[in-house]
Formats: structure tokens, C-alpha cells, sequence
């Protein structure tokens, strides 16, 4: 039955979101996609994984209709108090005064911020290669870099946040890709420098971090360039096919080089012998299925024991608990979550888990809600300034909703260091292509006058 109400309810969710936007892709659409997709992988039980309690069915029912609820709460808003777009307002989108220079600035500034993550990240192989001797034994040490990163906040001696300008590069490559409607190297030169800092540290949310940062920004901004220009932005099918190919084989072999290093061999018990079948394989495997599908159960046994003591928005503002322990103000939250065995251990439960723990039922409600909210008031705003700005903020709540089948995504410093950063490199940016014009005016009228 569920294989038949699951699908359903998404195919009209889907059909919701595309009333709305005017488009397939919408924050609707993709928490459907991922929670839909989610519940039908567990449901498949290819793991013993134990029933959905009815709690937790409405945990998930109420987060789901809180984030329509204030979505549909902004449009009514909309319509009570229609905005009328001014002449003025149309001429004066934003997208185009970045690439006023034939988008130098912009290549430039994805070169150094490339460049500056690749270097970030190769200080944290030296400091690791110095420590283990070489790269073999690192990868035999995983387990231990692993636990040093998540129990102890990180090794001594590598240079933090330095890495962190890999997701502006991001941002900025999937703009400038967007911007010429083809991919090229500086579409995938962001990826490089994340991709050498992740393995350094043995996760990979980092990469899944700037996968889902490129992919929400490509989308949003095509999205507002198709609309405001619909003759100019045309994407070269092929092109787009062998890059993304590439960019995912690339992010993939990068993600399973990982895995190998922390999990050397696979075999879970219990596991059904369509599951038993894809042992060693390096990309579809056990670990694939339990990483896509096992954080609905850890949420499952979370709401039926719900013992768990944390501090006010623990998990959402860790990052916040961590800068007041550096003050000696509180002590810093245990960063690894409790685990569960549902029936193998996992401890990342979706961002429910984390809203609840934090605030209790009124997480689940008031959170969700204004997500929904805000992102559909940005949304629209965005469509109607084209403002860089928007662009960020907008594409890190589309990360929140991306990540939300694993964690509350803000309790990573890398996600409100990287958000931070890349409003600091808009507004840098545009300031620099501003001067440029200036100078630009300033030849003009000397030549004019002369």
C-alpha cells in the first residue's frame, strides 16, 4: 500500500510546486523528491530495518505541511497586496552588471578562490602526511582521522576555514556556467580543491555540499536568465551531457575512495541477497542503500525513545556553541550524535530529529513554516531583481532542504562560514566591476571632452 500513497501524494506535491513557480524545480518539488525517495528505499527493506511507528509518520506529515502551509501563506500575502514592477526596477537586474566586463572579474575571482581552497586543502595532507608518513598509511589511519575530526573538532596544525573558499568557487563556477550555457574547466576547477580537502579528512558531506551549492545555483539563476531573456540563454545539450557525466564520475570516485578508506569491507546482517548481490561494488553497494535510506530509521527509533537531553538549538546552532566555548562562556555540545542500531549503527537521524530535539513539537512547526516562507518570498524577489544576494541566501536554504533526508545542515561550520564568505565575495565583486565601470565612464567622457 505504501508503494501506492507514497507516489501519489508526491505526484501531487510535484503538481503543487509547479502551480506555484512556474516550474518543475521548486523547494517543494525537491523535498518531495528526497523524502519520497527516502521512504520507499526504507520501505524496499533490503536491510532488516523495523516498521515506521505512527508517531513518526506524523512528525514527517506535520514538517511537510508546515513548509506548504507557509508557502501558500506568502502567496496569499502576494495577492492581498499585489507588487507592481516599475520600468526602472526591470533595467536595473542585477545579473547583468556582474558580467558588464565580458566577465573577467568574475574568472578571475574563480581562479583565486579555486586556488586558494586547493592550497587549504593540500596544508591538510601535509599536516596528515607529516603525522602518518605517507598517503597509503593515511588512508590505513582513516578511521582514526575520522574520529579525530568529528570527536575531538579537528587535528592540530591544519589551517582552518582556509578550504572553505572551495564552495565560493563553486558558487561563482556555477554562475559563470549558467552565464555562457556551456560547461567548461571552470566548472569543474571549484570541485578540485573540496575534493582533495574532503578526502583529507575522510567525509564526504563536504562534497555533497558542494555538489547540491552547484546544481541549486545553476538551477536558480538559468531559471531567472531564462525569464528575463529567453532567446539568449540556450544550453548545448551535449556539452551539458559529457560535463555532467564527468563532474558526477569525478565527485563519485572521490566519495567511494572515502568509503573504501573508513569501511574496508561491506556484509551486513540480515541483508536481503538483492542487497548481498552489490557487495564490492564501488558505487551502487550496501553502504549506498544504508547511506540513501537508514536516517529514517535512526528518526524512527529517536521519536520512539525520545531520550535525548540537549541544550536549547543544539544542533541547529552548533556552530554557535562552538565560538561561546572558545569564550569559555558554555562548553562546547558533544559533536557526534548518539547513534542507534536499526539493526547496524548509524546516527544521523534528518533534520526532524534535529528540530525536535532542539525546540520540541514547535520546531517541527514554526521552522518548516518559515522556510517555506522565506524561500518562496526570495524566490519571487529573486525573479523580479536578480540580485546576487538573493541568489546566495536562497541556494543555502535550497542546501537545508537538500540535506534534510541527513542532518540539519546549519549545525556545520562549513555551511555558515561558506554562506558568509560568498556574501562577503558579492558584494567584493561587484564593487570591483563597479570601479571598473567607473574608469570606464571617466575615459569616455575625457575622450568626449577632449
Amino acid at each position: 500500500m505504501i508503494f501506492i500513497i507514497i507516489p501519489a501524494l508526491a505526484f501531487l506535491s510535484f503538481l503543487l510546486g509547479k502551480y506555484i513557480f512556474k516550474r518543475w524545480f521548486n523547494h517543494l518539488s525537491l523535498f518531495t523528491f528526497i523524502w519520497a525517495g527516502m521512504i520507499l528505499l526504507y520501505e524496499l527493506r533490503l536491510l532488516p530495518y523495523k516498521e515506521i511507528v505512527t508517531a513518526t509518520w506524523l512528525f514527517i506529515i506535520a514538517t511537510f505541511l508546515s513548509l506548504i502551509l507557509g508557502t501558500l501563506t506568502y502567496l496569499s500575502i502576494k495577492k492581498l497586496f499585489p507588487f507592481q514592477e516599475s520600468t526602472d526596477e526591470k533595467k536595473n537586474f542585477e545579473f547583468y552588471k556582474i558580467f558588464s566586463d565580458d566577465s573577467k572579474v568574475v574568472r578571475y575571482s574563480l581562479f583565486l578562490f579555486s586556488f586558494i581552497s586547493i592550497a587549504g586543502a593540500i596544508q591538510h595532507w601535509m599536516v596528515l602526511l607529516d603525522m602518518f608518513g605517507s598517503i597509503p598509511k593515511v588512508f590505513l589511519n582513516a578511521l582514526t582521522i575520522y574520529r579525530m575530526n568529528t570527536e575531538e573538532g579537528g587535528i592540530k596544525g591544519q589551517v582552518p576555514f582556509v578550504s572553505n573558499f572551495g564552495y565560493v568557487a563553486v558558487f561563482w563556477g556555477a554562475v559563470y556556467t549558467a552565464y555562457k550555457g556551456k560547461f567548461t574547466f571552470l566548472s569543474i576547477l571549484p570541485f578540485i580543491g573540496i575534493i582533495i580537502k574532503e578526502t583529507s579528512t575522510i567525509g564526504r558531506a563536504g562534497i555533497l555540499l558542494g555538489l547540491f551549492e552547484f546544481i541549486f545555483v545553476f538551477l536558480l539563476f538559468r531559471h531567472c536568465l531564462t525569464i528575463n531573456d529567453k532567446n539568449r540563454f540556450k544550453f548545448s545539450k551535449p556539452n551539458a551531457t559529457i560535463s555532467i557525466t564527468f563532474l558526477l564520475a569525478l565527485l563519485i570516485f572521490a566519495a567511494s575512495v572515502v568509503k573504501i578508506s573508513r569501511v574496508s569491507f561491506e556484509q551486513y546482517q540480515g541483508a536481503s541477497k538483492t542487497l548481498r548481490e552489490l557487495e564490492g561494488n564501488i558505487i551502487l553497494s550496501p553502504s549506498v542503500y544504508l547511506y540513501l535510506s537508514a536516517h529514517l530509521g535512526v528518526l524512527n527509533e529517536f521519536v520512539k525513545r525520545q531520550d535525548e537531553r540537549n541544550l536549547f538549538a543544539q544542533n541547529s546552532l552548533l556552530p554557535l556553541y562552538n565560538f561561546l566555548d572558545r569564550l569559555n562562556i558554555v562548553e562546547r555540545p558533544n559533536q557526534y550524535q548518539k547513534g542507534y542500531f536499526i539493526p547496524m549503527w548509524v546516527n544521523t537521524g534528518t533534520f526532524i530529529r534535529e528540530l525536535f530535539a532542539d525546540f520540541n513539537v514547535f520546531g517541527l512547526l514554526l521552522f518548516p513554516y518559515l522556510l517555506g516562507l522565506l524561500m518562496t518570498y526570495l524566490w519571487f524577489r529573486l525573479v523580479r531583481k536578480g540580485s546576487l544576494y538573493i541568489l546566495v541566501i536562497l541556494s543555502y536554504l535550497y542546501i537545508i532542504i537538500g540535506f534534510s533526508f541527513l542532518v540539519m545542515i546549519t549545525r556545520t561550520s562549513y555551511w555558515i562560514i561558506s554562506l558568509t564568505l560568498n556574501l562577503l565575495s558579492v558584494f567584493i565583486i561587484a564593487q570591483i566591476v563597479k570601479g571598473k565601470q567607473s574608469k570606464k565612464s571617466e575615459v569616455s567622457l575625457g575622450s568626449v571632452s577632449t
